[in-house]
């Protein structure tokens, strides 16, 4: 991916935590977002 290009991970519970952890070390210059389900929601 490029510089400046967006990832969007959907969940948390299975690997997608660290994935996103693993592509914000391999693609620094990626934002990253990460969507997971909570009872509340909260803005992070």
């Amino acid at each position: 991916m490029k510089k400046g290009e967006n990832l969007v991970i959907v969940g948390c519970g299975g690997v997608g935590a660290p994935a996103a952890m693993l592509s914000r070390k391999l693609m620094p210059g990626v934002n990253i977002t990460l969507i997971r389900a909570e009872d509340r929601f909260i803005v992070r």
